[in-house]
């Protein structure tokens, strides 16, 4: 057989293979038909029906409604309270410093004691000044004795108008070096100006001080005073006389009250700002300067704002999100957060009247979802 033959005999002998194999698989689909499983499985966020072949080949798909709590939108007029960071400071802090130099020898207090107006501190050595005030007054009495006795011999014409002047000029003269003296011992000893606590004291006793030498800090802590930066924008809203109540965090659930006493006249030029005193009664003690004071800041009224609970905003890449429902589908919103507390957010934009929010499952979604509400919540303002 020649090669061309051959060739020819092996082309016929496969088409009629493939013949056969056509016709062997068409019975078989006819004897045997394809049988199609169905399963569900999970990916963790969402549920999937699937329709399997015979063959494991995946031939359908079908996604399941996402369960989805909602909240109607009703927008409202809010209340525009922001808190203004404060410190809250003494009424009265006085640094007492020595008036006089000399060796300390006796300190009366220490810190954390209170202490009342003119009570005694701390005593400087005044024996020098002791002994200038005797011999003051004793020149001072004879002096005047001096000027009464040529008072008396001017009548009698044996003195001169002359000899009074000049017994009265050093009668003047005695006195006021017996009263220098005085007011250095007064001086040497150093007295509390107010009733207060003795905050710091920087000096101990035996210790030799000049004048101008630091030596206690006495604050008044029965009143205090609450100093606040008040933006540009927001200082025509408070006024001497105003009523501003405020928090701090060691007493949270605690407010206090007092009255503006001071609105600066000029900005700060550091940051623009207008420093505001709040004056306080603090007779109970539970105020202390240094603390830090949360002030309660009134500006009016919001329009057209949603509150919304913390749990249906969703950080994305910058922005704040939230889902709403609508054609049993969630769709993606971006909205502008105006304010934020532990359990709200204030929405300023990106909801219009009517919206159903989804506060609920929210976490699940992607932008077209397909859900079904399971409940609806009170209208949210």
């Amino acid at each position: 057989m020649t090669r061309s033959k051959r060739i020819h005999t092996w082309l016929k002998i496969t088409v009629v293979l493939l013949i056969i194999g056509v016709f062997a698989l068409s019975a078989l689909s006819f004897f045997f038909p394809k049988k199609r499983l169905s399963t569900e499985y999970s990916n963790g966020k969402e549920t999937f029906t699937l329709e399997i072949i015979n063959q494991g080949q995946v031939i359908e798909a079908e996604e399941k409604a996402i369960p989805v709590e909602v909240m109607r939108v009703q927008l409202s007029s809010t209340p525009d309270v922001v808190y203004l960071p404060s410190i809250i400071e003494a009424n009265v802090d006085a640094m007492l410093s020595a008036e006089k130099g000399g060796r300390i020898v006796e300190i009366h207090v220490d810190r954390g004691d209170t202490v009342s107006k003119k009570q005694l501190l701390l005593q400087v050595d005044d024996r020098v000044w002791q002994a200038n005030l005797k011999q003051a007054s004793v020149a001072e009495e004879n002096a005047a004795r001096d000027f009464e006795r040529i008072e008396k011999l001017i009548r009698s014409g044996a003195a001169s108008q002359s000899d009074v002047d000049q017994a009265d000029k050093f009668r003047i003269q005695t006195a006021s070096v017996a009263e220098e003296a005085r007011i250095s011992i007064e001086q040497c000893q150093v007295k509390s100006p107010i009733d207060g606590v003795i905050n710091d004291r920087f000096v101990e006793i035996g210790e030799y001080v000049q004048p101008g030498t630091p030596l206690f800090q006495v604050i008044d802590r029965a009143t205090v005073r609450v100093v606040l930066q008040v933006p540009e924008k927001d200082v025509y809203a408070v006024k001497p006389g105003n009523r501003m109540r405020f928090t701090i965090a060691p007493l949270p659930d605690h407010s206090f009250e007092g009255e503006v006493t001071f609105v600066a006249a000029q900005a700060d030029s550091r940051n623009n700002a207008f420093r505001t005193e709040i004056t306080v009664d603090n007779r109970d003690g539970l105020l202390r300067p240094g603390m830090i004071a949360q002030v309660e800041f009134n500006r009016g009224t919001q329009e057209n704002m949603v509150s919304l609970p913390m749990s249906a905003v969703l950080p994305s890449k910058g922005d704040h999100i939230v889902y709403v429902a609508k054609n049993d589908q969630a769709v993606r919103r971006r909205v502008q957060i105006e304010k934020l507390s532990a359990q709200n957010a204030l929405i300023s934009a990106g909801l219009e009247e009517g919206d159903q929010v989804i506060i609920e499952g929210n976490r699940k979604l992607t932008d077209g979802q397909h859900i079904i509400i399971i409940d609806m919540e009170s209208s949210v303002q």
